[in-house]
């Protein structure tokens, strides 16, 4: 019952709206009738001028009869753009000149170009009493705004034609002009999400900005707000909720499609602001995330005025003295597991939790991944479920993030690892506190008292070989997490600011898809600051400094590696969570690495001795190229893996690594 009485409800309400258009458009189309009555008659041959209404009389009566905030196509174009008694007058006769065909014959026929059935600015001056020559001037209403066209005829004339957009908007119809609109793509509200409560604080501060200052049309400049952020679907929602706020339509604009010549600007900035004053509606800038394309904006914004919405792409950029500033951060880690709660129906509890701690994503990628791995697991157990669910997550940005660093596979584990027992508890150390992120940030508060970032950053240094990969393998095998390598040394780019751009499309992309980032050489850029001798070393010290902050604030899992610890900066040193010493292998640990060094379908001779190899000065890494090289030696030979093959390969290793051979070195009998 209540359903039908609603259903009734809304179909009265449509029904009255009908009928309130109706008498509009009735109302519309006798203001316009009276104004091409009242242009036949002064360009009839009888001498009725002084007799006359004029049309701003005219226009007075039909204000009066049509209801307060709804006024008649003319008079909206009227009060918009502030025409005066002369410049109603001409635009009434340019309109009925459209409108009525016998309006256009008279106006040729006393201007004397017979091929054109518009009125000109002579012909305007001699017959409406009060029309002025300055209707006619480029900075007039008229004119400025687009409402009627100029043909230039010398001698200060000029045919005055009609807009087609401008007569259509008087007949009654509504759109956007077609030179503009080819440009625009409208913000359907209706397909965006509400803002997450944290967003909703940034949307509060830009609507008090508004209210609490006259910054609507001050001296015809405009405000901006700038947008800024690394979720563009964010940054559009808070567009398209700014919008909702205010009650006006918004419209977006790619910052590319902005002509570059300055006329052309000119005229598409007064093109929108001709489009805005008829259909109420605030405008988008898109993607002016570099340099030209922001000076490009910056340019437009200036011959704007009112409220204008600017994506500036990841920082503000400063592009007016009226620019507001405002973040648009994904939801939070918080906000993140409550979407991912309401939306996942497995039972463990703690899964939202570790996906919002691990995946930095927005809400149409949460709800997109769901529903992926939901058809892709199909019926089966929430385990598969969870599995599918977590690959999905993790392949989020993988193809961007395989573009800035090389994915490692991961196949080491525990048992491959051979360090002594504080190091390996330190790993496990790490391993633990990446997994209970969101206990001990969310669930026990410590959260609320972290400056930085909630991720973790660690350093591993040691010689060549001994196990700083294979340590970071391990770690994201027992995590189930990505794990990618950047060479620092090829990061700091040539170019200034690209460097720059490279890191924050590298963290952005690992903190989507979760992944861990192994940063190998990590000396040759956070090594002891050196004195700027020349620009390029303070370009460098730029971009270190653009890393290291990055760094801090990652909400991932940050692993540096060195093999000159001794060349790090002492004061960076202390900003890291965790620094793991890699020893070269003793004696004892050099054999456990040769007692697991070999795969099992391996045809091992049975001279081979592992407590004899170990005496051998090798890291690990190198452990392993001399078994590999002494497997194919064998094979080559078509015999077992035997001693004399594996000296040969260690021969080799040592020589590879210019280390002395004593005699006696590689005996084995």
């Amino acid at each position: 019952m209540s359903e039908s009485i609603q259903f009734s409800v809304s179909e009265q309400q449509q029904a009255k709206e009908q009928q309130s258009l109706e008498r509009w458009q009735a109302l519309n189309n006798a203001h316009l009738a009276a104004l091409v009555d009242w242009a036949l008659k002064l360009l009839s041959d009888e001498d009725n001028t002084t007799s006359l209404e004029s049309v701003s009389s005219i226009n007075a009566r039909f204000r009066s009869e049509t209801k307060a905030g709804n006024p008649s196509s003319i008079n909206v174009l009227n009060d918009q753009f502030g025409l005066n008694e002369s410049d109603q007058s001409v635009l009434a006769l340019v309109i009925a000149a459209a409108l009525e065909p016998l309006v256009g014959e008279r106006c040729a026929t006393l201007s004397g170009n017979h091929s054109n059935p518009f009125p000109n600015a002579m012909l305007c001056v001699s017959r409406i009493p009060e029309c002025d020559w300055s209707s006619f001037s480029p900075h007039s209403p008229l004119r400025y705004w687009l409402l009627v066209e100029w043909q230039p005829l010398g001698s200060g004339d000029g045919v005055l034609s009609a807009d087609e957009r401008v007569v259509n908007f008087a007949r009654g119809l509504s759109y956007i002009d077609e030179r503009l609109s080819v440009l625009l793509e409208p913000a359907n509200v209706e397909s965006v999400v509400s803002l997450m409560p944290s967003q909703r604080q940034q949307l509060n501060a830009a609507l008090n900005y508004l209210s609490q200052s006259q910054h609507f049309e001050v001296n015809n400049t405009s405000t901006v707000f700038e947008l800024f952020g690394d979720d563009a679907f964010a940054k559009r929602t808070m567009a398209v909720s700014i919008s909702t706020e205010l009650n006006i339509g918004l419209q977006r604009i790619n910052a590319a499609n902005l002509p570059s010549r300055a006329n052309d600007l000119d005229a598409l900035a007064r093109l929108w602001l001709r489009e805005a004053s008829l259909l109420p509606m605030l405008l988008l800038v898109e993607e002016a995330d570099d340099a030209p394309k922001q000076k490009l904006a910056a340019q437009f914004v200036a011959r704007l005025r009112g409220l204008v919405l600017i994506d500036t792409g990841h920082a503000s950029a400063a592009l007016s003295s009226r620019s507001f500033p405002l973040e648009v951060k994904r939801p939070t880690v918080q906000e993140q597991e409550s979407i991912w709660s309401e939306l996942l129906p497995v039972e463990d509890k703690q899964l939202p939790a570790r996906l919002a701690e691990q995946f930095s994503m927005s809400e149409p990628d949460i709800f997109r991944s769901a529903s992926v791995a939901a058809a892709q697991s199909g019926s089966d157990s929430d385990s598969e479920f969870e599995k599918a669910l977590w690959k999905i997550c993790q392949r989020g940005a993988s193809t961007e993030l395989s573009k800035l660093a090389q994915r490692i596979e991961c196949k080491a584990s525990w048992e491959n690892l051979v360090l002594p027992e504080s190091q390996t508890k330190m790993l496990e150390q790490l391993a633990s506190q990446v997994a209970l992120r969101s206990r001990v940030y969310q669930s026990w508060g410590f959260r609320e008292r972290m400056s930085r970032g909630m991720g973790i950053s660690a350093m591993f240094s040691g010689e060549s070989g001994t196990g700083k990969t294979m340590a970071a393998e391990v770690i994201a095998n027992t995590l189930n997490l990505d794990l990618y390598r950047i060479d620092l040394a090829s990061v700091i780019s040539k170019y200034i600011g690209e460097s720059e751009k490279q890191m924050r499309a590298l963290f952005q992309a690992a903190e989507r898809c979760g992944a861990i980032l192994f940063f190998d050489e990590a000396d040759a850029l956070f090594g002891k600051r050196s004195e700027v001798k020349n620009s390029n070393d303070r370009f460098a010290n730029i971009g270190i400094d653009d890393l290291l902050q990055r760094i801090e604030m990652f909400n991932g899992l940050a692993i540096l590696a060195t093999n000159l610890k001794s060349q790090i900066d002492k004061a960076f040193m202390r900003r890291l969570r965790f620094v793991v010493d890699f020893p070269f292998p003793a004696p004892a640990e050099r054999e456990r690495i040769w007692r697991s060094v070999f795969p099992i379908q391996t045809p091992l001779a049975s001279d081979v001795n592992p407590t004899r190899l170990a005496r051998l000065n090798l890291t690990g890494g190198s452990i392993h190229n001399v078994a590999l090289n002494g497997a194919f030696l064998a094979a080559q030979h078509n015999e077992s893996v035997s001693m004399r093959w594996l000296m040969e390969a260690a021969a080799a290793e040592l020589q590879k690594l210019e280390r002395p051979i004593k005699a006696g070195d590689l005996n084995y009998g």
